[in-house]
């Protein structure tokens, strides 16, 4: 009796092997998947501060990405913006914010969201600084939810991921 099963066990996983390789929707055997490595952690500026948001590192901005109600922000100038960022991000240029009614233009910015849902803030990159000040602006304003991808869009598309190009931009 173990014997036939073990038969027709064999004939089943050979049977769906043989119809895996001719289908159109074939599923691979072994899976591609990407290397993303935080390289031991996120990457934290030299200025950062007790209080600043959390700094996550490219693999928790990946699977936030792929997984969660989250929005990412783009704290770079709009032509940068425009140049490439992170698929789906909106912007909200740290350096073009207004003296006055910053809240209700950031409101607007954020599309209304709650000052609890996840933001994860980026710019260029380790040199660019304005995401950990847009996140300290955004905490004052009481968001509660709001991290720093410091890595940013260089970061994420040295790793192959995917970035929205609005314009050409010669770099």
């Amino acid at each position: 009796m173990i014997k036939d099963a073990v038969i027709i066990l064999l004939i089943s996983v050979i049977f769906g092997l043989g119809i895996n390789v001719v289908s159109p929707r074939s599923i691979p055997y072994i899976g591609k998947y990407r290397s993303l490595s935080s390289s031991g952690g996120p990457i934290v500026p030299p200025d950062a501060e007790e209080g600043d948001p959390s700094f996550i590192a490219i693999d928790v901005a990946q699977l936030e990405f792929d997984g969660s109600d989250v929005l990412f922000v783009d704290a770079r100038d709009p032509s940068d913006f425009e140049c490439g960022t992170i698929q789906g991000s909106v912007n909200l240029p740290f350096e073009y914010l207004p003296e006055e009614g910053v809240e209700a233009y950031i409101d607007s910015i954020l599309g209304g969201v709650t000052k609890d849902h996840r933001l994860i803030l980026y710019c260029s990159g380790e040199e660019c600084d304005l995401s950990l000040h847009l996140g300290r602006n955004l905490q004052i304003l009481g968001y509660t939810n709001v991290a720093v991808f410091f890595g940013g869009s260089r970061e994420w598309e040295k790793l192959g991921l995917e970035i929205e190009r609005r314009v050409n931009c010669d770099e």
